[in-house]
């Protein structure tokens, strides 16, 4: 384990360069370790694909805790809190954006630092997810998370009832190999459609369960809301085995039929319909990183052949796999 320093007597300073080192090589996770008189600071971080790095902490404080963080660069920091509560600010801005267990932040910082304050209490802890803004800058706009004078953005965008149970794909997974850095990149880039994916559709951000800003307001009620909000995570949890249809009811509580009404209403899409088009997403972006054949991709992304792969492929952008490849 790293055992890091403070640069300054009140606040721990993170620049570009300290960032890159603690985030360490392409394969596995780091720990690391921050000295103090009145408690514990922890961190894991790894790295999990082009853009895209996990940070986990544990604090366990007597006094509060300060950070800074200057990134070098623009990036979307996904913040999921898992214990306690802290305060996050954005650029200048004093510490103001409350994160607590079971919430969910999204952070857009174009060309600003992110500060945090975790007051003294027993523990309190965060996973944040980062994505270069090359890589998601695009979906963040068409979420309406636009770039705001100052170069910053935070929205709060609801709350996860599994708390950290719906993390274990990222804080379960080693990091090893290739095949399980792909498998962390999917996830990480599931978990962000899936929470970004009722802004796009226009629906409110509130505090409901996932997936309740994508309906209109009164057009569902709150069990049929949770209910799907579980479904979603069921299936983002696990795009090549997904539960069966009656599974999935069962756990939201609803018959099948009513099941796929409701989602229809909230998603414009079948169940399975929009689990093919998170599949065809996650193809996408296997295709444009290369080094996996078509074959394989097809299989990975939870088609039952290479085949049905590249009929579904083509309906939907109008071209085979290995021509979608050729053009990229």
């Amino acid at each position: 384990m790293d055992s890091l320093r403070k640069t300054g007597p009140d606040v721990f300073q993170v620049g570009p360069q300290l960032l890159a080192r603690l985030a360490g090589p392409e394969c596995g996770w780091r720990d690391h370790a921050l000295p103090r008189d009145d408690g514990a600071v922890r961190f894991r971080t790894g790295r999990i694909g082009p853009g895209i790095s996990l940070t986990s902490s544990d604090c366990r404080l007597r006094g509060d805790y300060r950070s800074r963080i200057e990134h070098g660069g623009a990036v979307g920091v996904l913040a999921f809190g898992l214990s306690g509560t802290s305060l996050f600010g954005c650029g200048d801005t004093a510490p103001r954006h409350t994160v607590r267990a079971g919430d969910v932040w999204l952070f857009r910082l174009d060309d600003a630092p992110i500060t945090r304050l975790t007051p003294a209490q027993k523990r309190a802890g965060m996973l944040a997810v980062k994505f270069d803004l090359d890589r998601i800058g695009k979906a963040l706009d068409g979420a309406g998370l636009t770039r705001m004078p100052g170069g910053t953005r935070a929205v709060r965008l609801g709350r996860s009832e599994g708390g950290v149970e719906r993390l274990r794909l990222l804080l379960d997974n080693g990091l090893a190999s290739p095949l399980d850095r792909l498998m962390a990149e999917s996830a990480a880039l599931g978990m962000l459609a899936h929470w970004l994916a009722p802004l796009a559709a226009g629906g409110p951000v509130n505090g409901g369960a996932p997936g309740d800003g994508a309906l209109g307001e009164g057009a569902l009620g709150d069990g049929e809301r949770r209910g799907l909000g579980r479904v979603a995570d069921l299936l983002l949890s696990d795009l090549c085995h997904p539960p069966s249809l009656e599974r999935l009811a069962e756990a939201a509580g609803m018959s099948h039929a009513r099941l796929n009404r409701c989602f229809r209403k909230a998603y414009g899409q079948t169940v399975f319909a929009w689990l093919r088009d998170r599949r065809l997403e996650r193809a996408e972006h296997c295709l444009r990183d290369g080094g996996r054949s078509v074959t394989e991709i097809a299989f990975l992304c939870g088609f039952s052949s290479s085949s049905h792969f590249a009929a579904a492929f083509r309906e939907r952008h109008g071209c085979s796999p290995a021509e979608f490849r050729q053009r990229r």
